[in-house]
């Protein structure tokens, strides 16, 4: 009876051990399948987290280069002068704008490249991955729209700026002739002095008659060097301080006056410069 206990006590313990090391065996499985399904689950949460990031990076990007865009068209619509001072400004903006765009296409690269590696199927952020992808294709078309406007508002301004070069440069021709004209038209050439000094210098020589006789006075062409050049519209009067003074040019006798200081023939005042400088430019005065 005891030998039989015995065997029943020792067939009982081994099924109790067996039943512990299965039951260990399912509980291993059970929490190898919980650390499995654990570390699924966040690697899961932690792909989507990566994804949620870099797609906000994305979507910011994008919204500077909008930004950028705006910019850049409301200066070239609103200031096409200023393309070409602000060139360099222009040209910087478009080049953060590519390397925004290049940024953001790495990093969609990179998310397509984790949504084939990983085991996890998400078709809203595939979905989400091909919108930043035409959105970028369509940036990339603006960008170049946006070059190709620069470019022509820029040739624009030097056209622009040659033509008013080479306006300006014939205004200035113009205007240098116009004052050389005026300049000649209101210049005149006075000589006074005795007729001695005024032979010696070659204004006035004595010419006809007989024996020196019936003589008359003329002037001599070209001597402008030995008279006094005078602006018109700046001289009203020349002076002469002599006893006696004849003009020997032609002159209107209304268009001036001798004026006189006690016995002393003191001035000819000019009254009518228009007219007395109608008929010649040069006025020769023969004092005593």
């Amino acid at each position: 009876m005891k030998k039989s206990l015995l065997i029943i006590t020792a067939v009982t313990g081994l099924f109790l051990t067996a039943c512990n090391q299965k039951e260990k065996q399912e509980i291993a499985k059970l929490t190898s399948e919980r650390d499995s399904i654990s570390a699924l689950a966040f690697q899961k949460d932690q792909t989507i987290n990566d994804f949620l990031s870099s797609i906000s990076d994305i979507q910011q990007n994008l919204a500077q280069i909008t930004e950028k865009e705006n910019t850049i068209s409301m200066s070239a619509s609103s200031h096409p002068e200023m393309v070409r001072t602000s060139r360099e400004v222009i040209q910087n903006q478009i080049s953060d704008i590519r390397n925004l765009m290049d940024e953001s296409k790495k990093k969609i690269s990179d998310l397509s490249a984790k949504l084939k590696s990983s085991n996890i199927r998400m078709a809203k952020f595939e979905k989400m991955v091909a919108s930043l992808n035409e959105q970028l294709l369509q940036k990339d078309q603006q960008i170049t729209l946006l070059n190709e406007q620069v470019s022509s508002l820029t040739a624009s301004v030097s056209t622009l700026e040659t033509s008013l070069k080479d306006a300006t440069d014939q205004n200035a021709a113009k205007a240098q002739i116009i004052q050389d004209q005026t300049t000649r038209l209101n210049t005149a050439y006075v000589a006074v002095g005795k007729y001695d000094e005024l032979k010696n210098k070659k204004v006035i020589t004595k010419t006809g008659g007989l024996l020196g006789i019936g003589r008359s006075t003329r002037i001599v062409p070209g001597t402008q060097s030995a008279y006094n050049k005078i602006d018109i519209t700046q001289t009203p009067s020349v002076p002469v301080n002599a006893k006696d003074a004849k003009i020997i040019t032609s002159h209107p006798s209304d268009s001036y006056k001798i004026e006189h200081e006690g016995s002393i023939v003191s001035q000819v005042v000019i009254t009518d410069p228009e007219k007395f400088w109608s008929e010649s430019k040069q006025l020769v005065i023969v004092t005593k």
